[in-house]
């Protein structure tokens, strides 16, 4: 029986290593000509413990290219190769030193003919398998590019003539596709694949996604996403502080948005949603009359961005302000930067110390501060806002940058809204240093000064981006279970969460971009264990950890202690619920490593979200590899950031 073999171009010697490891009846054919590995890296791949059989194949083009051709070959044999491709059109001293050289340390040599144009007769395909078999080739490579079928069956005439375990026969391009799993079946001893649809080394070539049973695909389906919560919230915020008439377009509601769309109301905002198109006519004067809040209370649902964004814009009122919340918020601390906003004029007035209902009082004046990045980015959002309606200059240092990518969306949606007087040196100003000079505790410290008296204006028409936060747990999804496309998307986006689009591709998961970079499709892959850290990103926890079940290995997030005062303390409520299915994690400090699942087989369980939207969104799909039923006692809790989760799922259920 012939094995499958996973041909790898552009890739990292790791990720050889890799497939090697964990592939134990297949083989890995090292494509040298299509990757720039060193000599000493050649070594290292060759020479690794594998389960695989190892090929190194290096074809060449031009007769200048020989000599560096050889030399790759005979590292490759001389640190463990299985097998090696030798060019038949190879000079005959070249050829003839690498077949003797494999002889002599236990290499099998595949001896190939290609033509990458077309496909000659039988009788020319015959005399050049025949020529090969005479050289004393372990296995003859005869690959044509077939322009028709009968091209391909021309090829596939050779097995006629010779024993099939030793003949690898088949034709390129899209006519020759049916005949490499032609030639497999009678008999070949491997079947080319490539590890994602866009790794092909050959055209025709089939992926390893293409193998996979029906059963295997658990998902399939395009993925219809929100808009960004948090887009949205920073934007109806935004609009609700200026005077006049602001559209937001491609609005998707879900809890939080409704949260603030409510805030907006309480800021004396009009609001209508007509589709997907949010009016908002704004009615505040906050450079002549401070912020007016209906009832001096604003209620922010469950939404911990809108909370911490409200408590220093409740400072530019004249008014005590009450700010409240519901659910799991009200169990949240929100005192992250107490101090500063003390030294800024402010007093938070907890009901229960570091928990909502909290009662601003004082009115906000201008200053220069210090934060800790580690207490989170979104009361310094709030700050920034804030603080560019006061009367005199003032300036954030934030120590231990956290989240920044967050601080950027704030200071981008804002810019709409006519605040573009901010300045963030790449260092703070009194830490400015040669290149050499800086000190790894000086690139951890940010400094943003801020423009006084800055006008906050409408914005004719703003379009809210699709939210990376929903898309990342989609695609992972996609990734794990099956083949899910998702349009809209903007790989480049300033939101963090995108960092999961460089996550994959990095790790060569099967993603397929198309529709000028707005298309995603990703497929069922080979999940290779990765080390994330998420201190920029905190949202991709939950898929990342979801991604790491599935891996095949020990994957590590750092940067977990962000997630203590979220929804739930969602790095140990994933590893309690997670570990009822069966999944093994260890935490330690500021990282956790989670133990990629053996065979990827789950236990069925009761389990529970902990009201977490993003934990019942993790254990819906690792449920689709479940041996018995999970049954998650709360899913309704998906409403805070995707209601549309639900039914999207039933409906890519296959």
């Amino acid at each position: 029986m012939g094995r499958i073999c996973y041909s790898l171009k552009k890739t990292s010697p790791s990720y050889c290593r890799f497939l090697a490891e964990i592939r134990p009846d297949d083989a890995i054919e090292v494509r040298l000509d299509e990757n720039e590995f060193e000599e000493a890296e050649i070594r290292d791949i060759f020479s690794c413990e594998r389960q695989s059989q190892l090929i190194a194949t290096c074809h060449i083009s031009l007769p200048s290219q020989v000599e560096h051709a050889a030399q790759m070959l005979t590292t490759a044999v001389l640190a463990g190769a299985d097998y090696i491709d030798v060019p038949l059109d190879f000079p005959e001293n070249s050829r003839q030193w690498l077949m003797n050289l494999a002889l002599n340390h236990g290499t099998r040599v595949i001896v190939s003919w290609h033509d990458y144009t077309d496909t000659d007769s039988r009788e020319s395909l015959l005399q050049r398998a025949e020529q090969a078999r005479q050289l004393g080739a372990d296995i003859i490579k005869i690959v044509s590019t077939a322009r028709t079928p009968e091209d391909a069956d021309a090829v596939l005439s050779l097995y006629d003539h010779f024993e099939p375990e030793r003949l690898l026969a088949f034709a390129m391009g899209e006519a020759g596709r049916a005949s490499r799993f032609t030639a497999f079946e009678k008999g070949a001893p491997f079947l080319f694949v490539a590890p994602t649809r866009a790794s092909a080394t050959a055209p025709g070539q089939p992926s390893w996604f293409d193998l996979l049973p029906d059963n295997a695909i658990k998902l399939r389906g395009d993925a219809f996403l929100p808009a960004s919560k948090s887009f949205a919230q920073r934007a109806i915020l935004l609009a609700a502080l200026t005077t006049g008439t602001t559209r937001l377009y491609n609005v998707t509601l879900c809890e939080d948005v409704s949260s603030a769309i409510r805030v907006a109301g309480s800021l004396y905002a009009d609001v209508s949603l007509d589709g997907t198109t949010l009016t908002i006519e704004g009615h505040q004067d906050l450079l002549r009359d401070g912020l007016r809040v209906r009832d001096n209370t604003l209620f922010v649902g469950e939404s911990g961005l809108l909370a911490r964004l409200c408590i220093p814009l409740a400072g530019l009122s004249r008014e005590d302000i009450l700010i409240t919340g519901e659910k799991t918020l009200l169990r949240r601390r929100l005192d992250d930067h107490r101090d500063a906003l003390r030294e800024l004029g402010l007093q938070l007035r907890f009901t229960d110390r570091c928990h909502l209902p909290v009662l601003v009082k004082g009115r906000l004046h201008p200053g220069d501060v210090t934060v800790s990045g580690e207490k989170g980015s979104q009361m310094i959002s709030g700050m920034l806002l804030a603080l560019s309606q006061c009367d005199q200059e003032s300036s954030i240092l934030i120590e231990n940058v956290t989240s920044e990518p967050y601080i950027s969306l704030t200071t981008y949606i804002a810019s709409f809204f006519g605040l573009s007087g901010y300045e963030c040196p790449e260092l703070s100003k009194d830490h400015q240093a040669d290149e050499e000079d800086i000190s790894p505790e000086d690139m951890l410290l940010r400094t943003w000064y801020i423009e006084p008296g800055q006008s906050i204006t409408p914005v004719q028409g703003l379009e809210v981006e699709l939210d990376w936060s929903a898309a990342a747990m989609v695609l992972t999804a996609g990734a794990i279970a099956g083949e899910v496309t998702v349009r809209g998307l903007d790989p480049y986006s300033c939101q963090s969460d995108a960092a999961i689009y460089d996550l994959f591709k990095e790790n060569h998961v099967d993603i397929e971009v198309s529709d000028n970079q707005r298309t995603l499709t990703v497929r069922k892959s080979i999940l290779r264990p990765f080390f994330f850290d998420i201190t920029d990103a905190p949202d991709l926890f939950a898929p990342l950890f979801l991604l790491a079940v599935f891996s095949e290995g020990e994957s590590v997030i750092v940067g977990i202690e962000r997630l203590k005062n979220k929804e739930s303390n969602r790095a140990a409520s994933f590893a309690d619920e997670f570990r009822k299915l069966g999944v093994q994690t260890a935490a330690a400090d500021d990282q956790m490593i989670i133990y990629g699942h053996e065979n990827h087989r789950l236990f069925g369980a009761s389990v529970s979200s902990h009201g977490d939207h993003r934990l019942a969104m993790a254990l819906m799909v690792a449920s689709l590899y479940a041996e018995g039923p999970v049954k998650i006692d709360d899913t309704d809790c998906v409403a805070k950031s995707f209601p549309e989760f639900l039914d999207l799922f039933h409906r890519l259920k296959r």
